[in-house]
Formats: C-alpha cells, sequence, structure tokens
C-alpha cells in the first residue's frame, strides 16, 4: 500500500446516524447529500437525509437534517433533473425528493411501495438511455425496472437465492437492452430488458463471494470499451469481464454463453461501490473498499491501475462515495463510526 500516493484530507465531520451512502449535488460543488441507517435494538431501522456544506476553509457544516421513519441505503440524482432525487429504503420502498441547491432545501414529492415491506432496497440506479426508467435490488433477491413517468414498475423474471446488493444498466449498443444483478449468493446475472428474462449468469468459479457492485461501460466513461464490464466483491477483488464475441464495438449477448474473465484483483477491502469519474472522458473509477477505506483506479486497456488511496478516519465499512462535479475533491462516509470526509483527488499526503 505505501507505494500508492495517499491522498490529502481536506475536512472531516462526524454524523449524529451512521451513514450508508452520499451524493454530491449536481449544481453545487460544495454540497454533500447524506443517506443515514440506524437499526435500534428493538429491531426497529430509521433514517435521515443529512446536508451538508464544505465552506472555502475546507470546514463541514450540518445545513439540515430530514428525518425518515426508515433507514437509507442508496442515494441518486435523476441524471437529466439535477432538482430532483431517489432513495432507497428499509421498508421495500423508494421514495422521490426535490432538492433546490439556492436555498438547500429537501421536500419529499412521492413513495413508492415496490417490494414487500419486510425487505430492504438496497440499490437505486437511473438508465441514461432512458433517465426516467431506474432499476431497483432487494434484499429478498429481487429487482425491478420502474417507470418514473407513470410510477408503475415491472420485476425482473430471474430471482437471486440470496440478497440482491446492486445492479445496473447496459448503455451502449444492444446492451442498451440489458440489465446486470448481483448477489449475495456470488451470481452476476445478465436480464434482457424486452423479456425480463434471464441471459446467463455465472457461477461459483467467477466470484468467491457476494457481487456487490457493478459497472458498465457508458457514453460518458469507457466508452472506448464497450465490451468491458467490472464487478466488486465481498471477496475483495475488483473484476473486468469481456462481452465480446465479434464484434468488439458493438457487443451483444448470447443465452447461456457467460463473459469471459479478463483481470481480478485484490484491493484489500470488499468492493462495495463504484463510481465513475462525473467528467466525459476522464474514465477514473472511485472504488469504496469498505473496511479498507477507498481508491481511485484507473482502465488501462483490459487491466486497470490502482492510482490513489485513502483512508484517514474511515475506521470501520467505508460504504458511500461521490466526486464533486468539478472532480476537485470527493467525499466518503463509513458507517459504524459515523465519518463523513472529504479529499483530494490530486494532492497527495
Amino acid at each position: 500500500m505505501s507505494e500508492i500516493p495517499i491522498s490529502k484530507r481536506l475536512a472531516k465531520t462526524t454524523t449524529d446516524l451512521p451513514p450508508c451512502c452520499l451524493r454530491y449535488a449536481p449544481q453545487d460543488n460544495s454540497i454533500v447529500i447524506l443517506g443515514t441507517y440506524k437499526l435500534e435494538d428493538n429491531g426497529n431501522r430509521h433514517g435521515s437525509l443529512e446536508v451538508y456544506r464544505s465552506d472555502s476553509s475546507r470546514q463541514l457544516s450540518l445545513i439540515s437534517t430530514t428525518p425518515t421513519r426508515s433507514a437509507i441505503l442508496d442515494v441518486k440524482f435523476h441524471p437529466q433533473d439535477p432538482s430532483r432525487l431517489v432513495t432507497a429504503h428499509s421498508t421495500g420502498e423508494i421514495m422521490i425528493w426535490k432538492f433546490n441547491s439556492e436555498d438547500v432545501t429537501l421536500v419529499k414529492l412521492d413513495e413508492l411501495q415496490i417490494f414487500e415491506s419486510d425487505y430492504l432496497v438496497t440499490s437505486v440506479v437511473f438508465s441514461h438511455s432512458q433517465p426516467n426508467t431506474l432499476l431497483a435490488t432487494c434484499t429478498s433477491g429481487e429487482s425491478s425496472i420502474i417507470d418514473l413517468n407513470n410510477q408503475s414498475f415491472d420485476t425482473l423474471c430471474t430471482i437471486h437465492e440470496l440478497e440482491c446488493w446492486t445492479g445496473n444498466f447496459g448503455e451502449l449498443g444492444q446492451l442498451s437492452n440489458v440489465v446486470y444483478t448481483g448477489g449475495d449468493d456470488a451470481k452476476l446475472i445478465a436480464h434482457d430488458l424486452r423479456s425480463m428474462d434471464k441471459i446467463w449468469s455465472t457461477t461459483n468459479r467467477h466470484h468467491d463471494a457476494g457481487v456487490v457492485s457493478i459497472l458498465s461501460a457508458a457514453t460518458s466513461w469507457n466508452n472506448s470499451k464497450p465490451h468491458q464490464l467490472w464487478t466488486g466483491s465481498y471477496d475483495d477483488h475488483l473484476r473486468i469481464f469481456d462481452l465480446r464475441l465479434m464484434d468488439a464495438n458493438n457487443p451483444t449477448l448470447v443465452p447461456g454463453y457467460i463473459p469471459k474473465l479478463i483481470n481480478s484483483e485484490n484491493l484489500g477491502g470488499g468492493v462495495w461501490r463504484l463510481i465513475p469519474s462525473p467528467i466525459d472522458n476522464d474514465d477514473r473509477v472511485l472504488v469504496c473498499c469498505m473496511y479498507d477505506g477507498a481508491r481511485i483506479v484507473n482502465p488501462i486497456d483490459d487491466k486497470f491501475e490502482v492510482t490513489r488511496y485513502f483512508k484517514g478516519d474511515h475506521s470501520s465499512m467505508c460504504y458511500g462515495g461521490d466526486w464533486a462535479r468539478d472532480t476537485n475533491t470527493i467525499a466518503t462516509c463509513s458507517f459504524y463510526d459515523n465519518i463523513l470526509q472529504v479529499w483530494s483527488p490530486h494532492d497527495i499526503e
């Protein structure tokens, strides 16, 4: 680890409740919105949306707290409407919010019950090609495609044998008809959106533990390699799969044909989140590595290199992270120690 440059911390604060996820406000690089998750001794879960601002002296200040009756596991901004965001909750529902960056206010617009209330929505992700379409994953093993225009949803036909932790959309070429999900059963499953059924599923020969993060090539990230699919696992490995059969520039998926694993590297911590840089043609990826802080990795052909490492006071699970839209700062949070930190992807200690 000493060979990898350690990023410089810019600010740190302690949160009121354990932080599970976060996002920078798209219109303001100084604002971080944090989702929290608290499990009480009686089994009840609750949370909040906390809004922080980083001032010119890099100090983090709590601006507002909006309590929620259920815990929050994920938060995502709408890709085309920076005033709207969606949160994933521990009661099988998602909530839709309006955020005003000028007066820094949050207003709940709606809530949708997607799964049974006994289960947790583990992640939400927007499609960039159809920005009002959302994928939600659940501890029941299910995953659903949600249409925010008419507030309808359809459950994918194939269900993971254990918790479904994560998902993502294919974006380029024929892959625009595909969604991927990952579960605690160590399976990565490709689904056809036209039939909602399975195309293929990996086996336990590909991942040694649960699949908890997925990143596919998109117009804004790694678009020169549309055949690549990245996964992160509880087994501490970041993997790259090759989806190609014949055409490298327009890969298609063949039912039953499992993609080839072309690279796998142990990052030293569970690869919980893969967050691409928000800037076009910047293919760096922020990796939240659970019990070993965070890293920045950079794709190189069919491999990747770790270019920065940051841990600071993240002494427990680093679950949430995001880039500021100008990519001059990164925010990450860790769960059991209630820590939010802002650090530089450029400057080192």
